[in-house]
């Protein structure tokens, strides 16, 4: 073959090289950036961990002195003597001020001499003993230290501009000094406390190891309280390049990058919560990078070396993968060459290629004409499948002819039904139609790898789906991903609600049948979850026991809103008894119990209460109808109206009935008795009611509670008697069953407006 042909054997090597060197070039480069990353890292942190050193070394120093300088100044013996003259006879006084001086001079502070001020009487103690104060001394004083911020305040002064004369002999000329206005506690300042400490005592904490780093403390106006280099304590840096980028920093710790007359560097810093001041550590970013160019070096060594092997590794692995493509190249160029050489461009898998084309060409034309009548007997087929009348050596030689897939681990049988829609009738008539459109979708969404052929059966939907994962798991989750998008696409075009059940999974395709009922097992599970839902069989829970839970209570409750014929009441109960169901997580057959328990429990209430509101369909049963629903709202309303609300109006109508002939009763017994002791309670027992219970009744017949009736009764008895006999009031009271007469006026003008006595006379006299 000539080398134009042998462009795949290009290509291959080609690839093998890019894939070998691809890795290592990736690996050297991951290696060489976390290695230098590390590295930067490290000494990062360990600068970090000197700069938190240094503000430790350095703030245990100020903080040391301001404590014992505040216990001094704070004490209630000192407040007392900046208030004294400090006259001669006055000596025992200094000499305790004096003698508490030098003890703070005694601890190893760093604390070069110690000054105490009273401004308010012009005199001074320090080393050099006590002074007083000359002419003006005093505004000078407050003057240079009042405008500080705070009361107690820590400054950098020159020594030859330390105000008074000090027996500090330190060699600095630097001091930083403690400044604390007195009392500090008062805004009405009588004194000054300043404690000096020489710069030079911190000499040691700023030293460094590195010409390339440089360490120094900032005030809070970046003035510098401490460098490296001495030379720049005290020193503006607020212009500096890095503090311009400090000061917008938030945190109180981290750090950044700054550049300087053409250099870059790694700025670390610390502001301090006690101060303000700011604690830096800056050193060159080439410095941090010179270990990380030994290791680069040593990376790209390592890296060439592997490639130069990968080179030679390639070259060998290519000829042995290429050895068997050329041999076949070779054979099919000897029997075309005709047809190849006519060709343009051809490498050895186009050659192989345009064979196989060929020969796939010839085979679709055969399979396109045997198509439409093997549609039918896969059909055919799965309707035998599914019912269980196939035998294991019938249904492998199917499998074979039909040219179904062979190679998986197990299969589930997907179960879809149309759930139920708020014009049933309709749903009725195109249910087939629907069903048969949903089959379509199903075949055209599954791949035929991992399927068998779908078909409609009994209101349903079916399909074998095979298992080709390892896991059960895996093939759970390609089940539920394929199921949504099958229901996403049913909504979207037929706009209709479906629910799925999902049945074990089965090693045999002879247990076909059994794993039909399993799907549909579930697909009952639809009246507990609801439309929409996808059931996995082998997820629910199917005890035997028919021992369950059932909310007595709740029922009874029910059963009392019915008797009252509150129908609101009666909904809300009923949504209560079965979401109380729902709540205990009942399986499909404890579920359906109660369900039936309640529908039995109803009917007996029917007959308790001795109505006939029960409605049949022909050649149904109650419990017929029962089973047919598939959703939870179809129940509730197959309650609500053809039991529940037919009892209630039956039983209302009787009531309304039993109600007026009660209180025709009671009326009856009122017009025959009214003359003698007539109560209630008398009345309860003649008719054997409860007293309370007539009284409602009554109430509600007549809009009058019974002893207005029976006053109104009686009142109109008496105007009668008034109007035409000449019967005494007292004799009318009597008769009427009065204790006395005065009870009996009482009441006649209580309800009339006058007495009898004048009501009598105004009736005759017209």
């Amino acid at each position: 073959m000539t080398k134009s042909k042998k462009k795949f054997f290009i290509k291959l090597l080609s690839f093998i090289t890019i894939i070998a060197t691809f890795p290592v070039l990736i690996v050297g480069l991951f290696s060489y950036l976390k290695s230098s990353d590390i590295i930067q890292s490290n000494i990062t942190n360990e600068k970090e961990q000197s700069v938190y050193q240094i503000q430790a070394n350095f703030e245990q120093v100020l903080q040391t002195v301001d404590l014992s300088v505040t216990n001094f100044v704070t004490s209630y013996q000192l407040t007392k003597t900046l208030e004294e003259p400090m006259s001669a006879n006055q000596f025992q006084l200094y000499n305790q001020t004096k003698k508490e001086i030098n003890l703070l001079l005694r601890f190893d502070g760093g604390m070069d001499d110690f000054l105490l001020v009273s401004t308010k009487e012009g005199w001074r103690i320090n080393n050099n003993g006590l002074r007083r104060l000359k002419p003006g001394q005093a505004g000078e004083l407050i003057d240079r230290y009042g405008h500080l911020s705070y009361t107690s305040s820590w400054i950098i002064e020159d020594k030859k501009d330390i105000f008074f004369d000090s027996t500090a002999n330190s060699s600095c000329d630097t001091y930083i000094n403690l400044v604390k206005q007195l009392p500090l506690t008062s805004n009405n300042k009588s004194g000054i406390a300043i404690a000096y400490i020489p710069i030079c005592y911190f000499e040691n904490l700023l030293k460094n190891n590195l010409d390339s780093e440089t360490i120094m403390v900032l005030d809070e106006n970046y003035q510098v309280v401490g460098h490296s280099d001495f030379s720049n304590i005290g020193e503006d840096f607020s212009n500096r390049p890095f503090t311009a980028e400090l000061s917008s920093q938030k945190g109180n710790a981290g750090q950044y990058n700054a550049s300087n007359d053409g250099s870059d560097y790694k700025v670390i810093y610390r502001k301090s919560a006690y101060n303000n001041w700011t604690y830096l550590s800056i050193i060159k970013i080439s410095e941090l990078n010179k270990q990380s160019r030994s290791i680069g070096w040593f990376t790209f060594i390592i890296g060439s070396i592997m490639f130069i092997g990968i080179l030679i590794f390639a070259l060998i692995a290519s000829r042995k993968l290429y050895a068997p493509i050329n041999r076949l190249t070779e054979t099919l160029a000897d029997s075309f060459s005709n047809q190849i050489e006519s060709g343009k461009n051809t490498d050895e898998f186009g050659i192989i290629e345009s064979q196989i084309h060929h020969m796939l060409e010839q085979n679709d034309q055969l399979e396109s004409k045997l198509q439409g009548q093997i549609g039918q007997l896969k059909q055919f087929f799965m309707s035998r499948l599914l019912q269980g009348n196939l035998t294991t050596s019938e249904l492998n030689s199917k499998l074979e002819s039909f040219n179904y897939p062979q190679a998986w681990k197990g299969f589930s049988v997907l179960g879809i039904q149309i759930d139920a829609s708020e014009d049933p009738k309709n749903l009725l008539e195109n249910e087939d139609l629907l069903l048969f459109a949903i089959n379509t979708m199903v075949a055209e969404m599954i791949p035929k790898m991992n399927r068998m052929t779908p078909i409609v059966i009994n209101r349903g939907q079916v399909t074998i789906l095979f298992n080709e994962h390892e896991s059960e798991k895996e093939f759970t989750e390609r089940i539920t991903s394929t199921i949504k998008e099958i229901r996403e696409r049913i909504d979207k075009e037929l706009n209709i609600s479906v629910s799925v059940g999902i049945s074990k999974t089965y090693t045999d395709l002879v247990d076909a049948h059994l794993a039909l009922k399993e799907s549909r097992e579930a697909l009952r599970y639809t009246l507990k979850f609801g439309p929409g839902s996808i059931i996995f069989f082998d997820k629910l829970q199917r005890e035997s026991s028919f021992f369950t839970f059932y909310p007595r209570q709740i029922e009874n409750d029910l059963f009392d809103s019915i008797k009252n014929g509150d129908k609101a009441e009666v909904d809300e109960n009923l949504d209560k008894l079965l979401e109380s169901l729902f709540d205990e997580q009942l399986n499909n057959r404890q579920f359906e119990i109660a369900i039936v328990r309640l529908l039995t429990n109803l009917i007996q209430l029917t007959e308790t209460l001795g109505v006939n509101a029960l409605e049949f369909e022909k050649h149904k049963s109650l419990f017929d109808q029962l089973y047919e629903f598939r959703t939870l709202p179809e129940v509730v309303n197959w309650f609500k109206k053809m039991i529940i609300y037919p009892m209630m109006n039956k039983a209302e109508e009787r009531t309304q009935s039993q109600y007026k002939n009660i209180s025709d009763e009671i009326i009856h017994i009122v017009q025959q008795e009214f003359d003698s002791d007539l109560t209630l309670n008398y009345i309860a027992d003649k008719l054997h009611y409860n007293a309370n219970y007539l009284s409602s009744i009554f109430r509600k017949e007549t809009n009058m509670s019974f002893s207005d009736y029976l006053t109104h009764f009686r009142i109109n008895k008496a105007k009668k008697w008034l109007e035409e006999t000449d019967i005494t009031v007292k004799d009318i009271a009597e008769k009427l069953n009065y204790n006395n007469s005065q009870n009996f006026i009482r009441s006649f003008r209580k309800v009339e407006g006058t007495t009898p006595g004048k009501y009598r006379d105004t009736k005759r006299n017209h």
